[in-house]
C-alpha cells in the first residue's frame, strides 16, 4: 500500500529479547538508510521507536496504540498504571524468562475486530517476549525532540484508550482516532498507512 505510493518501506524484525536489543536492531537499520524515516511503532514497538528514534535518520515518530514512555519508564511501569477495573493485557507468568499472551484470551483481548481464525493465526504467531523488553527503560524519549503521530485505537483492550490519550497527550502528538482492537494494523491497514503518510507529508 505504501511502496504503491513510491515509499521505500523497512519492517524490522525486532528480537524482542531486551529493549536495548531491539534498539540495536533498529538502529542498525537506519544506519543503511539515507533519506529521512518515519519510524512506526505499535504497542511495545512504540517504546522502541521512543529509543531509537533520536538517532539522526528519524524526523518523525508514529505510535500506532502504543506505549510512549517517557526517560525512566518502560512499558510494565505504564502497564501497571492501568486502572484496575479495566482492560488488562492477558499476559501468562514468564516461562524460562520469556512472556506470551493467554491464547484462550487473544482473540478478545488482541483482535476482536478479526475473524477467529485470524486471531488464531496471531495467537500461534507470537514471538517470544523478553523480560527485559518489557522492563527495559528508555534512556532518552524521542518524542521529546521528535514530531509525533498518534493512532488512538478506542476499542483497544490491551492498551486501555484513556491510557493511549494520556500518553499521545504527553508527546504532544497530532492524534487521529478510530474505532478498532488493538490488531488495528490488519484490520485497517489504510487507516495506519494513511496516518503514515500524513506524517511524511509533513516532514517533506
Amino acid at each position: 500500500m505504501l511502496r504503491a505510493d513510491g515509499f521505500d518501506v523497512r519492517v524490522v524484525q525486532n528480537p524482542t529479547k531486551s529493549l536495548a536489543d531491539d534498539d540495536a536492531t533498529v538502529r542498525d537499520v537506519l544506519d543503511m538508510i539515507d533519506e529521512p524515516v518515519v519510524l512506526v511503532g505499535h504497542s511495545y514497538g512504540g517504546a522502541v521507536i521512543t529509543e531509537a528514534g533520536t538517532h539522526d535518520k528519524v524526523a518523525a515518530l508514529v505510535y500506532i496504540t502504543a506505549f510512549a514512555p517517557d526517560q525512566g519508564e518502560s512499558v510494565q511501569s505504564l502497564i501497571s498504571t492501568f486502572p484496575a477495573d479495566g482492560p488488562q493485557p492477558p499476559i501468562l507468568p514468564p516461562c524460562n524468562g520469556y512472556l506470551f499472551l493467554d491464547r484462550a484470551k487473544f482473540h478478545e483481548a488482541f483482535a476482536a475486530d478479526l475473524t477467529s481464525d485470524d486471531a488464531a493465526f496471531l495467537a500461534d504467531a507470537q514471538v517470544p517476549w523478553g523480560l527485559d523488553a518489557l522492563g527495559g527503560t528508555i534512556s532518552r524519549a524521542a518524542w521529546r525532540v521528535k514530531p509525533s503521530w498518534y493512532l488512538h485505537v478506542t476499542d483497544d483492550r490491551m492498551i486501555p484508550p484513556a491510557a493511549q490519550a494520556s500518553m499521545a497527550e504527553r508527546t504532544g502528538a497530532t492524534v487521529v482516532n478510530t474505532a478498532g482492537s488493538h490488531a488495528i494494523y490488519v484490520s485497517q491497514p489504510k487507516t495506519v498507512a494513511d496516518l503514515i503518510r500524513t506524517a511524511a507529508a509533513a516532514i517533506a
